[in-house]
């Protein structure tokens, strides 16, 4: 007798608890579809559905840091932007870091720096 499944969603939500603006990109799209770019302001937070137990994958920019994450869960998580960027070396240090570790569900993959599309630097 098959089994039934039940698919359910859970809610990401990313809060850009930075003094920085920070944006949200779907991984795969990062630096092409500009259109699918979420701008936080310091303080805003930003809240996805997501298939229960399914893997997403997203670049979170503030400045010129990016953290490369992938996010996977059984229920709901909340994320501060700040914990993405502490305690892991970032990329271009002499150490190469290994993924950090998970932040309720999201997984940092790597840190690294990135100039373009720096909507900072017009002031």
């Amino acid at each position: 007798m098959p089994a039934i499944t039940h698919a359910y969603e859970v809610l990401l939500d990313f809060t850009n608890d930075t003094h920085d603006c920070a944006t949200i990109q779907l991984l795969r799209d990062y630096g092409w579809n500009t259109n699918a770019v979420v701008l936080l302001h310091p303080g805003e937070s930003i809240t996805l559905v997501l298939d229960a137990g399914s893997v997403y994958k997203y670049a979170l920019k503030t400045q010129t840091k990016v953290a490369n994450v992938s996010a996977r869960s059984w229920r709901d998580i909340n994320c501060d932007i700040s914990q993405l960027f502490a305690g892991m070396p970032p990329s271009w240090s002499p150490q190469r870091p290994s993924p950090g570790p998970p932040t309720n569900g999201v997984i940092v993959d790597r840190v690294w720096r990135d100039y373009r599309f720096n909507v900072w630097n017009d002031q």
